[in-house]
C-alpha cells in the first residue's frame, strides 16, 4: 500500500509524467512524421520487377537486326534503326565506342531510307550524337523533331537534358516549366528535374525526386538490366555527395547485382572506396570496371591503390596506360574531362590537362567542365583563368565538396580567407571523407587558417 507522502504527491507525479512523455513525443514528432511520410511515399511506389537479363542476348539480338539490315529491303528504315538501338545498348553495357560508331552508321541508314518526318531515326541520329558528347548537334537535332512534331513532352524533356549538358540552365528550366503538370514521360521527367536540382544546390531534393523514377524504371520487366541498374547508380553518387556513404556503396552494390560487371557502379564504388582508405576493396572495384572499360578515372582509383598498398611498380604501369589512352584511345574526346581531371589530381602534365580542360569546354559548358578547367588552370599555375572559371563553375553554388574544396584552394591562394574557410567548411560539411587526398588537406588548411 503506498504510504501518505507518496498519496500527497500522487496527483503532482502524475501531471509531471503525463508532461514529460508530452514534451518526448513533440519532440519525436517530427522524426515520427518524416519516419510516415517516407513509408507512404515508399508504399505508393510499385513493385520492382523480375530482372531480365537481356544483356545475355545482346550479340544473339544484333546478329538478327544484322542480317535483316543485309537482306537489303527497299526502304527498310526499321532494321537499321532497332540495330542502331542495339549497337548503343551494347556500348552502355561494354563501352566499345566502335558500337558508337556503327550505330551512327545504322541511324544515317534509316534516316536516308525516309528522310522526311522520321522521328524515330532522328532520334537515333541524336542519341549517337549525344553518346560521342556532341550536345550540340544533339540539341539541334531534338529542336528539328520538336518542329514538325509539335507538343512531344518526351522531345521537350531531352531538349532539357540537353540544355545542361552546355550549360543552358535557364533554357532548361523553362522547357521543364512549361511541360504539362502531369506527363506521360515520368520517368524521363523526373529524372531530369532531380539533374537539375543537383546541379542547382539542391542535393536533399535531387535525392528524393530519383526515388520515384527510379522505383518505376525498375518495376518494368522489360527495360533493359543495364538500364534499371543506371538508377541505383546515380542514386549512389547523389548519397556519397551527401556524406550518406554506406547507402552510396550499398546503391552501387544494388546496381551489380541487377546487372552484374556494371562498370560505371564499379567505379563509383571504388572512388567511394578510396576517399574511405579501404585500399584493397577500391583495387578490386576499379580493377573489375577498368577490365571492362578502361576509363582514366577508373584507372586513376586503381593506380592511387596500388600506390597505398605499396606496389609503386604497379601504379607506374596503370599511370602509362592512362597516357597510352590518352595517345590513342581517345580519339572521339569521350574521355577528355576524366583525363583532365586525373593530371590534374596528380599534378602530372599539368599543361597537358590544361589544354584538354579547354578543349572539353569548347563542347560541354557545363557547372563541371568549368570547374575541371577551374583546377586544370590552377595546377598548371595560371590562377586568374583559374579564378574566373571556378566563378562560372560556382554559379549555382552545387553541394559538390570537390567543387566547394577547389573553390576554396583558388580562395585562399587570392588571400581570400575567410571565402576559402567557408569553402572548406562546405565541403567538409557534404561528406568528410569526400576524397582521398583532398578532405585531409581541407582540415589541415582550415587548421592553419585558425578556423
Amino acid at each position: 500500500m503506498l504510504s501518505p507522502e507518496i498519496m500527497k504527491r500522487l496527483p503532482a507525479l502524475i501531471t509531471w509524467t503525463v508532461a514529460a512523455i508530452a514534451l518526448i513525443a513533440i519532440a519525436l514528432w517530427p522524426q515520427y512524421v518524416e519516419h510516415r511520410t517516407d513509408e507512404a511515399r515508399a508504399a505508393s511506389f510499385p513493385t520492382a520487377a523480375p530482372v531480365t537479363k537481356d544483356y545475355l542476348l545482346r550479340d544473339k539480338t544484333i546478329a538478327f537486326w544484322e542480317r535483316a539490315v543485309r537482306e537489303r529491303h527497299p526502304g527498310d528504315m526499321l532494321s537499321p534503326q532497332n540495330l542502331a538501338e542495339q549497337y548503343l545498348q551494347r556500348y552502355r553495357e561494354r563501352g566499345d565506342i566502335d558500337d558508337v560508331l556503327r550505330a551512327q552508321h545504322m541511324a544515317y541508314a534509316a534516316w536516308r531510307a525516309q528522310p522526311r518526318f522520321n522521328v524515330p531515326a532522328m532520334v537515333a541520329v541524336a542519341s549517337v550524337d549525344l553518346t560521342l558528347h556532341r550536345f550540340k548537334e544533339a540539341l539541334a537535332m531534338t529542336k528539328a523533331i520538336e518542329s514538325f512534331d509539335k507538343n512531344d513532352e518526351q522531345m521537350e524533356v531531352r531538349e532539357a537534358s540537353l540544355d545542361m549538358e552546355i550549360g543552358r540552365y535557364a533554357a532548361a528550366r523553362h522547357v521543364l516549366d512549361h511541360l504539362p503538370p502531369e506527363g506521360r514521360f515520368d520517368i524521363a521527367r523526373d529524372t531530369i528535374e532531380a539533374r537539375y536540382a543537383e546541379l542547382t544546390g539542391h542535393l536533399a531534393e535531387a535525392r528524393t525526386l530519383l526515388e520515384r523514377p527510379t522505383a518505376l524504371a525498375n518495376s518494368q520487366f522489360d527495360s533493359p538490366a543495364q538500364s534499371r541498374a543506371w538508377f541505383f547508380f546515380r542514386s549512389g553518387e547523389m548519397a556519397f555527395e551527401a556524406g550518406d556513404n554506406d547507402a552510396a556503396i550499398d546503391d552501387e552494390n544494388q546496381a551489380t547485382r541487377i546487372f552484374p560487371g556494371y562498370a560505371d557502379a564499379l567505379r563509383a564504388q571504388a572512388r567511394f572506396e578510396c576517399a574511405l582508405h579501404r585500399w584493397n576493396d577500391c583495387l578490386t572495384h576499379a580493377t573489375a570496371s577498368a577490365n571492362v572499360v578502361p576509363y582514366p578515372e577508373t584507372l586513376g582509383y586503381e593506380a592511387d591503390a596500388q600506390r597505398a598498398l605499396g606496389d609503386a611498380a604497379g601504379a607506374a604501369r596503370t599511370d602509362d596506360l592512362i597516357r597510352t589512352i590518352e595517345r590513342i584511345g581517345n580519339a572521339q574526346h569521350i574521355s577528355d574531362r576524366l583525363l583532365a581531371i586525373y593530371y590534374s589530381e596528380h599534378r602530372i602534365h599539368t599543361a597537358d590537362a590544361y589544354a584538354i580542360a579547354h578543349r572539353e569546354l569548347a563542347v560541354r559548358d557545363d557547372i563541371f567542365t568549368e570547374d575541371t578547367l577551374a583546377w586544370a588552370a590552377a595546377m598548371d599555375g595560371r590562377w586568374g583563368e583559374a579564378r574566373t572559371a571556378i566563378g562560372k563553375a560556382l554559379q549555382f553554388d552545387t553541394e559538390n565538396s570537390l567543387l566547394q574544396y577547389h573553390a576554396g584552394v583558388i580562395a585562399q591562394h587570392f588571400g581570400d580567407l575567410e571565402q576559402a574557410k567557408r569553402r572548406f567548411h562546405k565541403a567538409l560539411a557534404l561528406n568528410p571523407q569526400f576524397h582521398q587526398t583532398y578532405a585531409d588537406d581541407a582540415r589541415a588548411r582550415l587548421a592553419a587558417l585558425g578556423a
